[in-house]
């Protein structure tokens, strides 16, 4: 197969039933269906109240993880723009009149939905999950689970968790979820292995480094994977996606962490002078223009310098994402880089500049009392329903502690359990269920029902 066979096979209209029909004037092409679909949705919605870095933040400029993707969706879409016009002048391997603006169109939709599946508080969230279930398979003889069934939770990952949101666990009438494109399911797929097969470290293998989907998921990874000839290994649209997604949050965390006072512009110069290499003079050149320009006035200069070098920093990143796609077409064509983007440009001195800042951001006191907070309400949750699901009564039906929390539980969740969802161990099925509804939870409601639960007060 050759590249424009491959683009053909990305830009279609293929989804896992035929989609409702729409007005005779609709000249939306495929992904800006799939972003209508999204954009006015309660998961989506719920974003607004979940981590990017800055726990339960009441200031209101502070990126939450809805601000973020929608971020990571634009200038995804924005490179986007940039590769077609390659792929059209240069590549020739789409033609203007028929694909013209779906790859921008696809990339706004990954970026949109990339962190759909993250739990409350983050990463963190993720962390106290894999924990949960690592402390309670080690404590407990669970030999109704299979290893690929137990690996599913042990290394409970949020991008995994999204692919199951879009295609199944967002319940609108049916069992498949929001019925999107398979090339917009695919966009989120950075590991495209199970949890037994994925989760290899160290490995060179980038489709192994961790997992893509529960066993809940296989059919529907397989069928996606089998009718865009993916041979298991990345959509061409991930390596950009992911690139979207280190550009925005590389920069926009410091941003914040400026912001709140966590961090300085002598803070960021000194750092960029101790990481950068190919890049250092015309950064460090900026940075002290920008501090001569607007040192005059004290209360809004540290805001106004930082946001025009995050500008100009992202700019550089994105014009070497371009030229590294360019240079990698072939490989990434065919899934076989083994390498993101970012690490192998001219901009890989900048992303390691900013991980660099970040670490200053991570470990300011009152981020981490927020985060040690949110685990103790996830973890805690986890103790609450999973011991419970252990009992007969945990169902809709009876009048006791276990069917009370199980009618707790969210009705579409429920209704996805009991209905929708076939695979045909119940016990499995119990506990992602209980992971479903405690991973879409918005930071401000785990700590809040498990306050509830407890009468403990977290925060």
């Amino acid at each position: 197969m050759n590249n424009k066979q491959r683009w053909e096979l990305l830009f279609s209209d293929k989804r896992f039933r035929t989609k409702s029909p729409t007005i005779e004037s609709d000249g939306r092409n495929p992904f800006e269906n799939d972003y209508g679909r999204l954009i006015s949705s309660a998961p989506i919605r719920r974003l607004q109240d979940k981590t990017q870095v800055f726990p339960l933040e009441q200031s209101d400029y502070i990126r939450t993880r809805l601000t973020h993707s929608l971020e990571v969706s634009y200038i995804g879409s924005s490179i986007g723009q940039s590769i077609e016009k390659f792929l059209l002048e240069d590549k020739k391997d789409i033609e203007d009149k028929k694909h013209k603006g779906f790859l921008s169109s696809l990339l706004r939709v990954s970026g949109l939905v990339h962190d759909l599946g993250n739990p409350p508080f983050g990463h963190f969230g993720e962390e106290a999950i894999k924990k949960f279930f690592k402390d309670y398979f080690e404590k407990n003889e669970i030999n109704y689970l299979t290893d690929l069934e137990k690996n599913d939770f042990i290394y409970f990952d949020g991008n995994v968790q999204a692919l199951r949101i879009l295609a199944k666990l967002y319940y609108f009438g049916d069992e498949f979820g929001y019925n999107l494109t398979y090339s917009s399911l695919a966009s989120i797929v950075k590991y495209p292995s199970n949890s037994v097969d994925g989760n290899k470290k160290p490995t060179t293998e980038i489709a192994k480094k961790k997992f893509g989907y529960f066993v809940t998921e296989t059919d529907i990874y397989k069928q996606i994977n089998d009718h865009l000839k993916l041979n298991n290994k990345r959509s061409p649209v991930v390596y950009l996606m992911e690139a979207a997604d280190d550009i925005a949050f590389s920069a926009a965390d410091i941003e914040d962490g400026v912001k709140l006072g966590i961090v300085t512009i002598d803070d960021i110069r000194e750092i960029f002078e101790h990481n950068l290499d190919k890049n250092k003079n015309d950064i460090l050149k900026k940075i002290d223009e920008l501090k001569e320009q607007y040192s005059k006035d004290k209360q809004i200069c540290q805001s106004i310098i930082i946001q025009k070098f995050r500008i100009e920093t992202q700019r550089i990143m994105i014009e070497e994402i371009i030229n590294t796609f360019k240079a990698n077409y072939d490989e990434i064509m065919t899934g076989d880089l083994q390498n993101e983007l970012i690490d192998i440009s001219e901009a890989k001195d900048i992303r390691k500049s900013y991980k660099k800042l970040q670490s200053l951001v991570f470990n300011e006191k009152s981020i981490l009392k927020k985060e040690i907070a949110g685990w103790e309400a996830i973890y805690g949750l986890l103790k609450i329903f999973v011991k419970a699901s252990g009992s007969d009564n945990f169902k809709r039906e009876g009048n006791n502690y276990e069917s009370r929390l199980y009618n707790i539980i969210a009705a579409s969740h429920r209704k996805v359990y009991e209905d929708i969802e076939k695979y045909p161990n119940k016990e499995y099925k119990k506990l992602q269920l209980i992971v479903d509804f405690i991973s879409g939870m918005t930071d401000s409601y785990a700590i809040h029902l498990y306050q509830e639960l407890t009468g403990i007060k977290l925060l």
